[in-house]
């Protein structure tokens, strides 16, 4: 009897060594950025901190003005939108521009996590499970609600980060709480993957009673 190829290939190969990968990355340059000058590693070791307010649009070349005004010891750089850099950040900026990517950089793996353990669950168990219609489930509120946290979250630490580094303006921590980006993308995808869950529920539980009358 020939042998049967597993039907979640190359997905399944493809996704243990992305997370290997970004697993030894991560591994590697943390330990270098604490030991290592002029590493940084997910905000870690950034030196300087610099952070752009795009809500604020301003002309090329205009002489920082009113909100625009940075505190001592910070600078900025005043493009499309005003970019706010200190070459010297304190304890909190470095903790805030750190949350800036390490936030997303969680969400992803988390996401990467769950495909995994939902893989290694229908290699294991069988596609058509209700076990694996619950990980699929779990993997599509993780897209949903952690793509809607995820942006609020690196919004309001963004904001937090641009009012520490300047003043006069109209910036603060609450309005990252409504300026955030959508991710479209990743709300479809999660409402998506939620939808199939559901399918597959249904059709699990409908070869279980046609299994039963048989």
């Amino acid at each position: 009897m020939a042998r049967v190829r597993n039907p979640l290939e190359p997905m399944s190969t493809a996704v243990t060594a992305i997370v290997t990968l970004v697993a030894g990355l991560v591994g590697v340059g943390l330990l270098a950025a604490l030991f290592v000058d002029g590493v940084h590693v997910l905000g870690v070791g950034d030196k300087p901190v610099c952070v752009m307010d795009t809500a604020t649009t301003v002309s090329v070349g205009e002489a920082p003005t009113g909100g625009l005004k940075p505190v001592p010891g910070a600078t900025v750089d005043l493009s499309a939108h005003p970019n706010y850099c200190t070459e010297d950040p304190s304890t909190v900026q470095s903790l805030l521009n750190t949350t800036t990517q390490l936030i997303p950089f969680v969400f992803i793996v988390g996401a990467l996590l769950l495909v995994l353990q939902l893989i290694r669950s229908a290699e294991r168990d069988g596609l058509y499970t209700a076990r694996t219609a619950e990980r699929l489930r779990r993997l599509g509120w993780w897209l949903l609600a952690g793509s809607v946290l995820t942006a609020i979250a690196v919004a309001t630490a963004e904001k937090a980060l641009i009012d520490s580094l300047s003043q006069g303006g109209d910036i603060s921590v609450v309005s990252g709480l409504w300026t955030w980006d959508a991710p479209f993308m990743a709300i479809l995808t999660g409402l998506g993957v939620l939808s199939f869950a559901r399918i597959m529920r249904v059709g699990i539980t409908m070869r279980e009673d046609l299994d039963g009358t048989v």
